[in-house]
């Protein structure tokens, strides 16, 4: 079940792991959980008290050891779980089988340690969903058992619980499950959990990592963040950049060169009028050297004193909303024809009409689009030049532009509002 969990929350991540066996780090957080596994398992098979701080907080919330408790139940069992003609391997932490003769419900639970209970545990929502990651866990089980019709006679009803116990701060624990029925689960394996398998058969046959598709935004950083993602995002091992999936071409939409003109001021009708931007001559004549992190406001007397670059420049400046009030070089280009562009580009790499809209389904959904509009204008800078950026507060597109473009730009000018 752990490659089903690892797939759904990034195609591409699960290839580097799975397909490729390229190695994963093992991480602190990982050991507590393994630790507080074993002492679990030992004290619900025996009855003997070996649970540590973490596991101890949780003890109440247990059911009675005994030898009738399933504990670490192997999936690959007689007969053992598949889908799509591929058997599954892993194990289950606990099934309590002790409400089955008397009312048909059997108890699947899940042991999970966690740093926060409050703000990582699932939603009985979730874990009955299989298109969510908790849910496609527990609905794998709860097909396991829906497989072993002569062990449980009588199942109408599962219980899947996930038990948290925190790891920071104080010690808690909070059990959340899910009540279904067995057609509930029937359906939801048979609509969701098949098809990803299919699409699992699929992306296995992948020559490169570039052929399978990834999750861009939170799957990049959740649990400590990808193990993979300097090879994702920079090609490394022939694998795919985001180049290579999100940008076909140099954006068309910012031209190389504009006509030099004289720039009246412009500015949104609630902005106030800007201080004067120029570039001093000096620093026309050659590149800006690149600084970390994000370039930093030119104060007031700079901007005073500073002349705009010509067209022949090969620096990048962008006025965020503000225009310079007169110079004698190339005409400022609005950032939103590149912004437009970056966005047709996503979206048609995600398959939507309009990122800001798309569904649980989508690989852009939850708000995955910022991480993969800021990747994508990250990995294709406008051409040097001079852009405004006006308006920003009124879009969420130009916001998630203007913020990755930041620090690639040699000189960020904002108003003061």
């Amino acid at each position: 079940m752990s490659q089903l969990k690892k797939h759904k929350l990034c195609p591409r991540a699960w290839y580097f792991a799975k397909v490729l066996r390229l190695p994963e780090p093992t991480t602190g957080a990982q050991q507590v959980g393994t630790e507080g596994h074993a002492q679990l398992e030992h004290y619900l098979s025996t009855g003997e008290d070996v649970l540590g701080a973490f596991a101890k907080a949780g003890a109440h919330l247990l059911p009675t050891p005994g030898p009738d408790l399933l504990v670490e139940q192997p999936l690959d069992g007689a007969p053992p779980l598949t889908a799509g003609g591929i058997p599954f391997t892993g194990f289950i932490d606990l099934v309590d089988a002790r409400q089955l003769a008397s009312d048909g419900v059997l108890r699947i639970t899940d042991h999970k340690f966690t740093s926060n209970v409050v703000r990582n545990a699932a939603t009985p929502e979730q874990l009955a969903d299989a298109n969510t990651e908790p849910g496609l866990q527990m609905v794998g089980y709860a097909a396991w058992a829906l497989s072993q019709v002569e062990r449980f006679p009588g199942l109408r009803e599962l219980e899947l619980e996930h038990l948290y116990y925190q790891t920071r701060g104080q010690r808690l624990a909070v059990s959340v499950v899910a009540s279904v029925p067995v057609g509930h689960v029937a359906r939801e394996w048979r609509t969701k959990v098949e098809p990803q398998v299919e699409a699992m058969k699929a992306h296995a046959q992948a020559a490169r990592a570039a052929d399978v598709p990834a999750n861009y935004g939170p799957a990049c950083t959740k649990y400590g963040g990808c193990p993979f993602m300097a090879k994702c995002l920079t090609g490394e091992n022939k694998t795919m950049s985001l180049r290579d999936k999100l940008l076909s071409k140099p954006s068309e939409s910012v031209p190389t060169t504009v006509a030099a003109v004289d720039l009246p001021a412009v500015l949104p009708p609630d902005a106030p009028h800007p201080t004067p931007v120029q570039v001093a001559p000096e620093v026309a004549e050659q590149p800006a050297p690149k600084r970390r992190g994000r370039p930093r406001k030119a104060s007031e007397a700079e901007q005073l004193s500073l002349t705009p670059p010509t067209s022949k420049s090969d620096l990048r400046v962008l006025f965020v909303d503000c225009v310079p009030t007169k110079h004698d070089g190339p005409r400022p280009e609005s950032l939103t024809g590149y912004v437009d562009d970056m966005h047709r580009k996503v979206a048609e790499a995600g398959g939507v009409d309009d990122v800001r809209f798309a569904g649980s389904d989508s690989s852009l959904g939850f708000g995955k689009w910022r991480g993969a509009l800021a990747m994508a204008a990250r990995a294709e800078l406008p051409p040097p030049g001079i852009y405004t950026a006006l308006g920003v507060a009124q879009s969420e597109l130009m916001q998630v532009i203007v913020e990755a473009l930041e620090p690639s730009f040699d000189v960020v000018v904002r108003g003061i509002r």
